[in-house]
């Protein structure tokens, strides 16, 4: 069972922000209702609609998951020790944030949240408090975005769930067998900072005169890989240095 949209869902190549930002805020309060968790029923939270349509906005933008992709970690060790390095307060707020947003969407989209080790959640909410921390060291204050951090720190399962809510019956993420095209779809979407990498790496080591073939055919298969995902990216013009005499 699923709701009609009353906002058009446009695709999102060529489409407008605001039209997407629409159509998923939709989404979101009509699953907010099939699941009885109403807007502003137990708290004030219309903000944290705004945030998670915003966030979920965001992730359709590979500039934005390639931002996010310097600082996400599967590892609390990583960002603390990041955390630790910066004299930044507003970095060390954006590392928080971003890893805790990522967990968000990783497992209210892409998994099972009820299945979920416990551990991906207290993280989750850990990386909330400290982001919204370091809002109030910032500002001074408590400010709104804090207050939304808040709200996703200590009602966490209540925003999981309407976002699995929301994959089920929406986004149909789940309800059969992920396809070999899906999953190249999904993987497009991923940061490209790793390939790139790889990439400059290797090319490093081609223009300090290395000349096998191997190292040719590997970077060629990196700038396919990348050109598919980052069209801006200078493949051809790169492709021309690799296979000149």
């Amino acid at each position: 069972m699923s709701f009609d949209l009353d906002t058009p869902y446009y695709q999102i190549p060529g489409s407008h922000p605001e039209a997407t930002f629409g159509a998923i805020m939709e989404i979101l309060l009509k699953t907010r209702l099939k699941l009885h968790l109403e807007t502003n029923r137990e708290l004030y939270d219309e903000d944290v609609n705004a945030y998670l349509a915003g966030l979920l906005v965001s992730y359709i933008d590979p500039q934005y998951l390639h931002a996010i992709s310097e600082v996400l970690s599967a590892y609390d060790i990583d960002i603390f020790q990041a955390v630790a390095r910066t004299e930044d307060r507003y970095q060390a707020y954006w590392i928080y944030k971003v890893n805790a947003d990522d967990l968000l969407i990783s497992v209210g989209l892409f998994r099972k949240f009820e299945q979920q080790p416990k551990g991906q959640l207290v993280r989750m909410k850990r990386y909330y408090s400290s982001a919204s921390g370091y809002q109030r060291k910032i500002y001074g204050k408590t400010t709104a975005v804090g207050e939304i951090q808040t709200k996703l720190a200590e009602w966490t399962e209540r925003y999981l769930a309407i976002l699995a809510g929301a994959r089920q019956d929406y986004m149909h993420f789940v309800g059969h067998r992920i396809t070999s095209e899906e999953l190249a779809s999904l993987e497009k979407r991923l940061p490209l900072s790793k390939m790139q990498d790889e990439f400059l790496d290797l090319y490093s080591t081609w223009l300090k005169g290395a000349r096998d073939p191997a190292l040719r055919q590997r970077l060629l298969e990196l700038l396919e890989r990348i050109k598919i995902q980052d069209p801006t990216f200078p493949a051809d013009r790169l492709k021309i240095f690799l296979t000149s005499p």
